[in-house]
């Protein structure tokens, strides 16, 4: 039996299909209709969906799977899924003693949970959602955490120009819509902006030192490609959802020519047509039509070592 890996997905966003643009549109406008939507969503819908989601993955053959969960709903039922891969606790936090005491909460909760189930064949992980949305601490702690305990990282990176821009400059032209929508003032950077682009200051940080598992990496300059592969850190290349939020092409072909592990990964349906990793790798070979062979895609289907 084939194994088939889907390396990035969101499972608790398995029913919101309705936010998934039908064509492109740009990541900070997506992002602020995202939090319109789940803004008064209860604990039992993220469950419906988390089930949703593994359906729809075991109905299209995956077998293995790494799921990024926000509210945490999804990792007793991976666990019990019979699937295998990790389940990643999530944490994020702009404000320092806000984000610390949620990654306090995070590790607690991850190192129970490896303790009560030793040998599943779905490990647990921590996943510090972004560069921009978690404050340097957070990052800087959590990575350390994971280093020293041997647990799985994942970390979102840059993913679309606006991250960039954010940690460049602290600012995002789109940022006015996003207040609007959601009614709030939201500040994507309280701290000082760190001058940095994505890769350079998860390096700074020390973050790449506990090889986190880093998805999209779109924005990337082949010096921050050689700083990957000497940190020994895979990537997941997530292509449709990079087209529909406008987030650019992963320059595949060097990361493959630095020997980068890449994986495929569908996001969630909030930003993906569905969750069939074959259907990804249909749209990774279009994308990458005379720069990468489209035997080299289908090896970005196999399971990845979850090992740090």
């Amino acid at each position: 039996m084939t194994e088939l890996c889907n390396a990035h997905t969101h499972l608790e966003l398995s029913d919101l299909g309705r936010v998934c643009p039908q064509t492109p549109t740009s990541f900070p406008n997506w992002v602020g209709g995202l939090v319109w939507s789940v803004r008064n969503r209860k604990l039992e819908q993220y469950r419906a969906a988390v089930m949703l989601g593994i359906e729809a993955l075991q109905a299209c053959g995956t077998s293995h799977v790494h799921d990024i969960t926000n509210t945490w709903v999804s990792v007793e039922p991976l666990l019990n899924s019979g699937l295998q891969g990790c389940v990643y606790l999530e944490v994020l936090g702009q404000k320092r003693e806000r984000g610390l005491e949620r990654l306090k909460e995070a590790t607690g909760r991850i190192t129970d949970l490896r303790r009560a189930h030793a040998g599943n064949p779905m490990r647990v992980g921590l996943s510090l959602h972004s560069t921009w949305s978690c404050h340097p601490d957070m990052l800087r702690q959590g990575a350390e955490w994971c280093r020293e305990n041997k647990v799985p990282l994942c970390i979102h990176v840059a993913e679309s120009p606006a991250e960039t821009e954010m940690l460049l400059t602290g600012g995002v032209k789109e940022l006015g819509w996003i207040r609007t929508q959601i009614g709030r003032s939201l500040s994507m950077l309280p701290m000082s902006a760190p001058r940095l682009r994505p890769v350079p200051y998860l390096a700074v940080l020390g973050v790449l030192d506990a090889r986190p598992l880093l998805v999209h990496a779109v924005q990337v300059d082949d010096e921050e490609i050689d700083t990957l592969a000497r940190a020994r850190c895979a990537v997941v290349h997530c292509p449709r959802s990079n087209a529909l939020l406008s987030c650019g092409r992963m320059r595949l072909e060097a990361f493959l020519a630095a020997e980068v592990p890449v994986y495929l990964g569908t996001d969630s349906r909030a930003s993906s047509p569905d969750l069939d990793i074959r259907a990804e790798a249909a749209a990774a070979k279009r994308m990458q039509t005379g720069k990468v062979d489209a035997e080299k895609i289908d090896a970005m289907l196999a399971p990845l070592n979850s090992e740090p």
